[in-house]
Order: structure tokens, then sequence, then C-alpha cells
């Protein structure tokens, strides 16, 4: 789609390298490539595949099961367990389904699909996958291959938002997620089989031979969760591992000098941000100089979110954090991007501003905060969350970070604003911003799907008008105008701090490539060999 190019146009990135032969890789009967391992820097959290809308949840599952759409390397919406579709009228689409199996035999239904859409839209703790289901009115199977969508309203991303679904076998909607954890209900129509799980530690999966989508190269594959950056490079070093995800700039220049190894850059669409406690009337990690709690929250003033920001330098952060592998954001998609304001720039340093921002809000010798962050999750987040708290700590606000592994920083703001000031990343999969915009900084609304992601709780009735017409705006150009004010509103209302977009670097051995996507996803399917 256009603005889907205009994204990548915008963002600077050009394609992934090509492919080289490499003759180290274990090989079985008739020279069938082996086994892949692959080190993934971040755990999933569970195999249920309607629990928890995450990368590292989604990119797992994605080896086991399909979506109805598939979203490919570029975000494009192309043919899944759906071999094509049409839309009647705005509001009902037809879909023809594919003829296949589940891995244990049971041929796919429609009341499959149904299940799985119903189910990850009631899953009591999947309110982050209502993003994508909440438009969905009623669903009905004239017969055994077609399936009807009906939305409550036009939904310009219908097809997109489907391809989060993953498919399960109708019989497990009831089933708890420990049942998928311990891999009963583990039942797909996917790539791969699930042969073992440990988690925090390794998932093995073995080939179906009987994809729809054709045999992958890899009889059997090792997804090793090693979050320590030195550690998954070692591996890789050793010989232990084939590929590697999220590799840190300051070990790129060890690659670069491995005559056995390569690097791999992709365009990503991670936005990473800040995120600030706007709903507590005292706020957590907030407290005077003395250590006291303050009579309120300063986070919920505008002015003192702007100070945040502008007492960022963003240069330093790109080209010392960074090291280069980042591009400044402005607002969830650089300007360009469909949904984008041409009118929000990327806030300046300006820590004299900050300072004065501080006092007119009352606070001229400031106040004391914690930032928090994952220390294992996005590319050097941990540096990130200590960068900040020392830029803050310039104009007054006594700051210290705190990070931790992202399986306990991932729960620790799901059901409620736990933290003050913690960052962020989101990953603009759909190439324009109303999936952030309805995830990130609408009011929340779980049984609309609103506010899934909105952990500091930001609300702006304006930004949501604009937002709710512009989901049922059909004409591309009007709903991305819709859009680009929605995120004006935002980003001058310092709903979230924006920080950066990611370019995304993985490690392989010689002749082992990969298919860069946008949404990062390590996925064994795009990992590639030749001979």
């Amino acid at each position: 789609m256009p603005h889907r190019r205009a994204l990548l146009s915008a963002l600077g990135l050009g394609a992934a390298p090509g492919w080289l032969a490499s003759p180290a890789m274990a090989q079985g009967p008739g020279g069938q490539v082996g086994t892949l391992r692959v080190g993934l820097a971040a755990p999933n959290t569970t195999l249920d595949p309607h629990l928890l809308s995450n990368a590292p949840n989604n990119a797992v599952a994605t080896h086991v099961f399909d979506s109805l759409v598939v979203n490919d390397e570029a975000s494009r919406s192309v043919p899944g367990l759906a071999e094509s579709w049409s839309r009647e009228s705005d509001t009902r689409w037809i879909f023809r389904l594919r003829e296949t199996r589940f891995t244990d035999g049971a041929p796919l239904t429609p009341q499959d699909i149904i299940t799985s859409i119903r189910r990850a839209n009631d899953i009591p703790s999947a309110a982050s996958f209502r993003t994508y289901t909440r438009s969905v009115a009623r669903m009905e199977a004239p017969d055994a291959r077609t399936l009807i969508v009906e939305t409550r309203a036009p939904d310009p991303l219908l097809l997109n938002s489907l391809s989060r679904v993953r498919v399960i076998a109708a019989r497990f909607a009831e089933a708890p997620s420990a049942e998928f954890n311990a891999g009963r209900a583990v039942i797909g129509t996917g790539p791969y089989t699930l042969r073992e799980y440990i988690p925090g530690n390794r998932i093995t999966l073995a080939r179906n031979d009987a994809w729809w989508g054709g045999r992958t190269p890899w009889e059997t594959v090792v997804l090793r969760v090693v979050t320590d950056d030195a550690a998954r490079l070692a591996a890789l070093l050793a010989g232990d591992l084939d590929i590697i995800e999220a590799v840190p700039t300051a070990n790129a220049e060890r690659v670069r000098s491995d005559a056995r190894l390569h690097l791999i850059r992709g365009i990503s669409s991670r936005f990473v941000y800040v995120s600030l406690d706007q709903v507590n009337d005292a706020s957590p990690f907030v407290t005077g100089n003395d250590g006291r709690p303050l009579d309120r929250n300063p986070l919920k003033d505008r002015r003192v979110r702007e100070a945040l920001s502008l007492a960022i330098n963003r240069d330093a952060m790109r080209d010392r954090v960074m090291e280069g592998d980042a591009i400044l954001a402005s607002q969830f998609l650089p300007k360009g991007g469909a949904g984008a304001s041409d009118a929000v720039d990327v806030p300046p340093y300006d820590p004299a501003r900050a300072r004065a921002l501080l006092a007119e809000a009352g606070y001229p010798r400031g106040f004391r905060l914690t930032v928090h962050g994952p220390n294992d999750r996005f590319v050097n987040d941990a540096k990130i969350v200590q960068a900040l708290a020392g830029f803050f700590t310039r104009i007054g606000v006594e700051s210290r970070a705190e990070v931790m592994p992202w399986t306990t920083y991932a729960g620790r703001n799901r059901d409620r604003t736990e933290l003050s000031c913690f960052i962020g990343s989101w990953g603009v999969n759909t190439g324009e911003t109303s999936n952030p915009l309805s995830a990130l900084v609408a009011t929340e609304d779980p049984r609309a799907g609103m506010g899934a992601s909105n952990r500091g709780r930001y609300s702006n009735p304006e930004l949501d008008r604009r937002l709710a017409e512009a989901l049922r705006t059909l004409d591309d150009s009007r709903r991305n105008a819709l859009l680009a004010e929605a995120s004006e509103i935002a980003f001058r209302d310092v709903a979230v701090i924006p920080l950066h977009h990611e370019v995304s670097v993985w490690a392989a051995r010689r002749g082992v490539g990969y298919t860069t996507r946008a949404d990062q996803y390590t996925l064994a399917m795009g990992v590639t060999r030749d001979g």
C-alpha cells in the first residue's frame, strides 16, 4: 500500500542484504537442512496465542498458529487461512477459506476461526487483543469454506486486525492458558508443531510437512532465550547459535571483524517512547526532594511533561546510546507517514526552557522521580533508562534508574498504573497511526478495546472524537487527515514522550540469511541458506 511505501522511505532504510552460502548447517537425509538454532533477546510469557499481545508472544505463536490474513514482511495483508476475500458492502466481508488441517489431522472449519476471534476478544486478560477485534459485530458460516464477517461500522483496517488473531481449534475455546503452556492445546495449522517448551529457556519446534504454505527449510527449530546481549553474541561466536536478534550497537563491530559472521539490518516500525502516570493523584514513584509524598501528581501537568521531553538530548541518545542505529521520533510515524502530522517536529533539547516550565508549574526546585524499564526487551533499553534519568536530573528532577527483566516489567502495569515514568515501545505494523493512537493514547475503554496499552491512562476527549471518526472513515485521504489531527493533539499535549524509531539488527553465520520484517519478529520461516 502507498502509506507503507511512504513509511519505508521516511525511515530511510533499504532492503535486507543478499544471502550467502554456508557449509556449516547440520543436514538430514537427502541434503535437507536439519536444525536451526535462533537466539532470542526476550522471552515469550505464554503459549496461549490470545492471552497477551506483545512481540515475543506473537512471534512464537506465528510458528505454530496461522491467521485468517497474514501480515508479510512489509506489513501488507496477504492470504493466510483465507485464500481470498471480497467486500459486499462497507461493513460486510466474505472470506473464502483454504482446505487445510490442524496438525492432529482435524480439518479447518469456519467455526475454528469464529471461535478464535471470539476468544481473543473475550478472554479476561486479553484486552490488548480487543484492539483488533472490537469492530467485529457478527460472524457466520454459510458453508464449510465460507466465512462472513460483519463489522459495527466501516473498518478500513479489518484485514490487518484479523492478521493479529491466531487460529486455534474450536474444541480448545474454553482451555485455560495453562493447557497451552503445557502444550496440550498447542495444536495449530502452522508451519511447525511444538516439541518442547521450557519457559524462559527454549522452545523446540518440528516442521509440519503438511503445511499449506509448503515445507520450510528447517526440520527442527530451537528458539533459545538468551536475554544477555554478550552471552547471545558469545553463543553465536562459539557456534552454538546460527542467528541472533537485537544485536546491540556496541557488539556490531565485533561481528563485522569476524569473517565467519555478518550483520543483517532491516526496516523497523518500532516506536520507542516514555509513558507517564497521568491518573494517580499521588504517583507511586514521585516524591518531593525530602523524600516525602507530594500533595499532587506533577506528571498530570502538561508543563511538567513538556519539561521532561525538552530535557532529553535526543541527538546524544541516538549517537551515543544507540550508536546511530535509531531515527529520531517526533510522533508515531515520521512525517509523510499515513496519519502523521506535518506540524509536529522532533522536540528540541532545551534544558533552560525545561527548568522554566518546571518553575511555572510550581516546581522550581524540581522533585524526585524513578524511571523504570526492562533490561532485555528492546535495543539498549537499560541504557536508555539510565540516560533518561541523567537528563532529568540535569534540569532539577532528581531521578534514578530501575530496570528489570521483561517478564517482570510486562506485568507491572498490566491492570493499573503502578509506575510513574517508564519506557515502552510499539510496533506500528499497520503502516499508519490508527493502531498506536487506539492502543497507546485513546481513553481506556476495555469493552471497546480502546486504550488497551495506555499505561499512563492519558485521556483527551478531543483526541477520542477525531480518532473515532477516523476509524469509521473508508476514504484514505479523509481518514489520514483525521488521524494526523489526533496525532497532533496527542504529541502537543505530551500524551507520551517520543524518543526514536528502532533500526533492527541481526547477526548470523555466513550463509545464513534472513528476510527482515517491519514488525521485528524473528521467524524461522524467514531464515534462509544457500545450497
